[in-house]
């Protein structure tokens, strides 16, 4: 009876810890400092179902925006993947997030791995009215 009642709680609490867990949705901005010193724009739009997470990073210096891939949201650990077009070749960068409360810490990964990694802290933006 006790061993019922224990395994009741565990998965209460396993199903608690992931009603729980962040809401990625919605606009996140903050800027990427490049090897050169430059910064620029790093805006993202985040859409989530569940651990699924879709959405789109903004182009830089009018390039188009970047369709976010096999987005997936594991407790406060964000991944996903896109495409750059970067010298004219298309150029894969892989995109890990720290999430906390308002904050997502992006650690990216030119993912073939010509690059130092780039970091990026974004907040999420104000709700619009």
């Amino acid at each position: 009876m006790l061993k019922h009642s224990l395994m009741g709680i565990a998965v209460a609490l396993l199903c608690s810890a992931q009603a729980w867990a962040a809401d990625v949705s919605g606009k996140w901005s903050g800027e990427v400092k490049l090897p050169t010193g430059q910064a620029v724009p790093f805006i993202v739009e985040l859409h989530q179902q569940g651990v699924v997470v879709t959405g789109k990073l903004a182009g830089i210096n009018g390039a188009p925006d970047v369709q976010i891939m096999d987005g997936k949201l594991d407790n406060d650990r964000l991944t996903f993947w896109g495409v750059r077009r970067i010298a004219n070749a298309d150029v894969r960068f892989d995109y890990v997030g720290k999430v906390g409360a308002d904050v997502i810490d992006f650690e990216i990964l030119r993912a073939d791995g010509t690059a130092a990694p780039l970091a990026s802290h974004t907040t999420r933006a104000a709700a619009s009215l």
